[in-house]
């Protein structure tokens, strides 16, 4: 079955009713009544409970105990620009999330062939966040948001803690070689659009982000390439120190 069933928050001793997806999911993996499931908050909690049968369609499961806690050992925020595709940003939730990242942060540049993301998306994300977590047994989910604005991503890449890097293929300076010289635990990449972004985006975020331009790769790689592979490369680097 699934790592775990997903219910928020959870208290040792409660009785809890699963939404419709979950006890769904519960009920394709034929699951008995009487047996043992694990159940995670998306903060890091993992529960063991007790499946009691059906109560008005939804699964009902007896909270027994906390079983364990998962707990970041570092941070990492991943900005894509919008890209056109919504499968290719379906996609790019769905890895960087089994990756690894804390944040995945979606923004509209002047580039973007789409500049808005209505919230029946913003909601299929989340459902593609917490099959992704079930897959890899991650516990922690990555927050999800979407800035319209470009003042506002400015700002939130400017306020919110971590060195950034602006991927740029103009960069001199290569991801690994940069990590080797760094002792931060938090990051954030910033991965330009389709066409990437323009030279004046570039120097506002160097200017006002204090960005480090970083060239990721020799060859030239797509837009949601460059996310899951600076992620990959950075979530690796991190792991190993």
């Amino acid at each position: 079955m699934s790592r775990f069933l997903f219910y928020s928050p959870l208290v040792t001793n409660e009785v809890i009713l699963l939404s419709p997806e979950e006890s769904h999911h519960l009920l394709v993996e034929r699951i008995k009544p009487g047996s043992s499931v694990f159940l995670s908050d998306g903060k890091g909690n993992l529960f063991r409970g007790i499946y009691e049968g059906e109560k008005r369609g939804r699964a009902q499961i007896r909270v027994e105990e906390k079983v364990g806690e998962e707990k970041r050992s570092f941070d990492l925020v991943v900005w894509q620009a919008v890209l056109k595709s919504p499968s290719r940003m379906d996609w790019v939730v769905e890895k960087l999330t089994e990756i690894g990242v804390s944040q995945i942060g979606f923004f509209s540049s002047h580039r973007s062939l789409k500049s808005t993301i209505p919230p029946e998306k913003m909601e299929r994300w989340e459902k593609i966040v917490l099959s992704a977590c079930k897959q890899s047994g991650r516990t922690i989910f990555p927050d999800l948001i979407f800035l319209e604005q470009w003042e506002d991503f400015i700002f939130s890449l400017s306020n919110s803690p971590g060195t950034v890097i602006l991927a740029d293929p103009e960069g001199n300076e290569a991801l690994w070689s940069f990590l080797q010289e760094r002792k931060e635990r938090s990051f954030q990449i910033v991965i330009g659009p389709e066409g990437d972004l323009t030279r004046e985006e570039r120097e506002e975020i160097l200017k006002k982000a204090q960005g480090k331009r970083i060239k990721l790769s020799k060859k030239i790689l797509r837009s949601e390439t460059a996310s899951l592979f600076s992620a990959s490369v950075v979530t690796s680097f991190l792991e190993d120190t």
